[in-house]
């Protein structure tokens, strides 16, 4: 099973690259224009780029802070984690495996809890909804993967990356850029000046998706658990409950909550007029947020290389050539024969 910890390990390169991809606005001495880049990241507490834009969340929030003020936060407490994690390893590699996850992930958690007590949007609802989803993805995925990780004693494919300083480093730098991806929907919104926004039917639609793709992926993670841990089932694939519905039922759930918390935040970082050059841009930052999962989970590291260990594990196997003909690897079964789609 691929934790978020490897995913984070094989996207190195790939992830480095882009570090420096967010927009960063332009600084001088005196400014005496701003451009809709810039001002896009200015919206201050109560205001708005216009007017008559929509509903603005008013708060205690200072007439300084801004949604720079709220990126800076959040990079500053996953830095941090990750930091921390990159620094113990560095000092003791063999604890590297085990606090991979728990720093890693659940930096996210804190980021989010940080980043709303900062914005000061208080018990607004869609920043609450919001701050909460990702706050209780991050500690349950967390506290699970340093669980497992406690009881099986280590990870031999995350031990390579700590056999030497630039590969510690690497991994943890990456695992900083992922969690800052992960996190853009939720930083963004509690800063946005219209994060007070009725929820509406895409709103409401957009928690559904993230409620039922965090439902999907803990009991993925407790049904194969389960399976490993069975001595009936050495060297067994798990293929039953969800399991037996699609091949990875864990990622399509990841998929979907990153999914519902983009769809959650997306209605409050537009006015009422909906999308203007000023507020397009925090709405795209956003929206790298489920694109960078899938992007991971579809294309790098997640699918492709759960299906390259199984292959190799169990692809000599009738039974597992039946089983990878017959089940989707994302879509569950049971909704691609509603749906009529090939499976």
């Amino acid at each position: 099973e691929t934790s978020m910890a490897m995913i984070r390990a094989t996207l190195s390169a790939l992830a480095l690259q882009g570090a420096h991809a967010l927009p960063r606005p332009t600084v001088g001495p005196v400014v005496q224009h701003v451009g809709p880049v810039h001002h896009a990241f200015r919206f201050r507490g109560g205001g708005s780029p216009r007017s008559a834009s929509g509903p603005a969340l008013r708060s205690s929030r200072g007439a300084g802070v801004t949604m720079m003020t709220g990126l800076g936060v959040s990079a500053a407490v996953i830095g941090g984690f990750n930091a921390l994690g990159c620094a113990v390893t560095l000092a003791s590699p063999e604890h590297g495996e085990k606090i991979a996850d728990l720093f890693g992930t659940g930096s996210v958690a804190v980021s989010a809890i940080a980043v709303h007590a900062m914005s000061g949007a208080g018990f607004a609802l869609r920043p609450l909804l919001v701050t909460s989803a990702v706050a209780i993805w991050g500690v349950r995925l967390a506290g699970f993967l340093f669980y497992r990780i406690m009881k099986t004693g280590n990870d031999t494919r995350l031990s390579k990356y700590f056999e030497t300083k630039s590969g510690t480093m690497s991994f943890w730098g990456v695992s900083a850029l992922w969690g800052f991806m992960n996190a853009l929907p939720q930083t963004l919104l509690c800063f946005s000046p219209f994060a007070g926004a009725a929820l509406g039917p895409f709103g409401i639609a957009a928690a559904g998706i993230f409620a039922c793709g965090f439902l999907m992926e803990t009991v993925a993670d407790a049904q194969k658990w389960n399976f490993k841990n069975d001595p009936a089932n050495t060297g067994k694939w798990c293929d039953t409950g969800l399991w037996s519905q699609c091949r990875y039922p864990n990622y399509a759930g990841e998929l979907m909550v990153w999914t519902g918390v983009f769809g959650l935040a997306a209605g409050g970082l537009v006015g009422a007029e909906g999308l203007a050059i000023a507020t397009l841009l925090p709405v795209c930052a956003a929206a790298m947020s489920p694109a960078f999962v899938a992007l991971i989970i579809l294309g790098v590291s997640g699918v492709p290389l759960a299906e390259a260990s199984n292959e190799k594990r169990y692809g000599h196997l009738d039974a597992y050539k039946a089983y990878k003909e017959s089940t989707p690897i994302l879509v569950p079964k049971a909704l691609t024969t509603l749906l009529g789609m090939p499976s």
